[in-house]
């Protein structure tokens, strides 16, 4: 193994640490607890009581794999613009197996994926991670048009969908020069020709060549068209909770009940946005205040209902993909060791 292999290796056994995971728990569970103090413990313990859990937990879990089904189809699309072929058992594995770092600032932790195919099939890491951005990118312009549908149909409104256009044109103007080569070719190669980043610049050019094919205009709108159905699973979860919480019935087809799915898209995917830009591990805080707020204040519903609501989506959109990418990095892991071992054989020698 060369030094930089060893470089690489450390840094992604530091990625994921039991200590980082432990501590976001704490943060979690703190959060939590002040979202039920606000609503007052009895009460949110009284919701959360109604709810039939036999049934609820697993439909929720159910939406929640289908939206990793989904956006894994776009994962295999961004692989296959930038040329890199992986069996579907693998590649599946590889993105679910990412979720471990789901509680980092952003997702950005998520590269680690760019780790493992190197030690499947030796794709260059600065060839894979960027498609990671191009993850998030999308995904953000996704949640912003969904938001945009709540608030217009559901909504309509206060001025909460001015903050949301505002952070998705940041969001799409960033996916445009993230896209040029002038960005790479005149900027990113200056900051990395001195100082400590310049062990950087000779993977420029795989990082232009990746973000390139996967934010140009084409891949751009599919990705994100993908997306949209993806994310909206979650917000069904929120309306079955909202439903139950807030009526004690189920999700249907009348006039009412489809408001409050809208109100529900735009209420999970704004607090998602903010969840994200405020670069915090998970949106852990911002999340669950926007959530809480827009429950409350724009719905009408109770604090109790606002945030039991709040705390159940979270552990089921949060931590279900957090557990789900444990799972997954253990059929990894299995994966890259067969392949070192495989590789270091006297016959491959």
């Amino acid at each position: 193994m060369t030094a930089g292999e060893e470089i690489s290796k450390t840094n992604e056994q530091s990625m994921i640490s039991a200590q980082k995971v432990i501590a976001f728990v704490i943060v979690s569970v703190i959060v939590f607890a002040a979202v039920g103090l606000y609503g007052q413990l009895d009460a949110v313990a009284s919701a959360l009581a109604s709810i039939p859990w036999w049934w609820v937990l697993p439909a929720m879990m159910i939406l929640s794999f289908l939206n990793y089904i989904i956006r894994y189809v776009k994962w295999q699309y961004f692989l296959q613009r930038i040329l890199v072929h992986l069996p579907h058992k693998d590649s599946f594995s590889v993105f679910l197996a990412g979720f471990t770092l789901t509680t980092t600032p952003g997702k950005i932790g998520e590269a680690i994926k760019g780790y493992f195919i190197r030690d499947i099939n030796g794709t260059p890491i600065a060839k894979t991670v960027p498609v990671v951005v191009s993850e998030r990118v999308t995904d953000l312009l996704a949640l912003v048009l969904l938001a945009m549908i709540g608030f217009g149909i559901g909504v309509n409104t206060g001025d909460q969908l001015l903050t949301v256009l505002l952070l998705g044109g940041a969001v799409f103007i960033a996916a445009i020069i993230l896209s040029q080569g002038t960005f790479y070719q005149k900027i990113l190669k200056r900051f990395t020709s001195i100082g400590p980043l310049k062990r950087f610049q000779n993977s420029i050019d795989d990082v232009e060549n990746t973000m390139k094919q996967t934010l140009s205009p084409k891949p751009l709108v599919l990705s994100t068209i993908v997306s949209i159905p993806g994310w909206f699973m979650e917000c069904l979860e929120l309306w079955l909770l909202l439903s139950l919480l807030s009526e004690s019935v189920l999700p249907s087809l009348e006039p009412a009940s489809l408001i409050l799915l809208l109100q529900a898209t735009f209420v999970h995917s704004t607090a998602s946005i903010i969840g994200a830009v405020s670069f915090l591990p998970g949106g852990v805080g911002t999340y669950e205040i926007t959530s809480v707020a827009l429950i409350t204040f724009l719905l009408g519903l109770p604090a109790a209902q606002a945030s039991a609501a709040t705390i159940l989506i979270r552990v089921v959109t949060l931590w279900f993909s957090v557990i789900v990418g444990f799972i997954a990095l253990g059929i990894v892991t299995r994966r890259t060791r067969k392949s070192s071992v495989i590789n270091e054989s006297p016959d491959n020698s």
